[in-house]
């Protein structure tokens, strides 16, 4: 399988989005400040087109973002880029009974995984 078939290109264009809304802007504005089209924000907010290298170190620029926070859902990320990140926001949200039951719920999933590489070792 080619890594590009691994690259979400939705969930990217969902990043950009999101990112570009917290900062206020539009997509002409935010079109305006790359050099391209509101029409062509929108194709990449929704995936239909790819967004380019350069086009995302841009957008990163632009938009006072890691550039890492835009792949976070690709299998090339590393580890410590997704806790720092995203699941570091998420966990602040919770309570304390849901903090509980996150925590028991990744005990269950590292035990699964654990018996998994186990398996596959055997």
């Amino acid at each position: 399988m080619q890594l590009e078939a691994k690259i979400d290109f939705v969930k990217i264009g969902q990043r950009i989005k999101t990112a570009r809304l917290e900062k206020g802007f539009s997509q002409a504005e935010l079109g305006a400040l790359l050099g391209c089209s509101n029409n062509h924000m929108s194709h990449v907010e929704v995936g239909q087109t790819k967004v380019s290298l350069t086009m995302l170190v841009r957008l990163a620029a632009i938009l006072e973002k890691d550039f890492e926070y835009f792949l976070l859902d690709s299998p090339s990320v590393k580890n410590s880029s997704i806790i720092d990140g995203d699941l570091s926001e998420k966990l602040k949200q919770c309570d304390s009974m849901t903090l509980i039951t996150l925590n028991k719920i990744i005990d269950a999933l590292l035990e699964q995984q654990r018996l998994s590489k186990d398996q596959q070792t055997t």
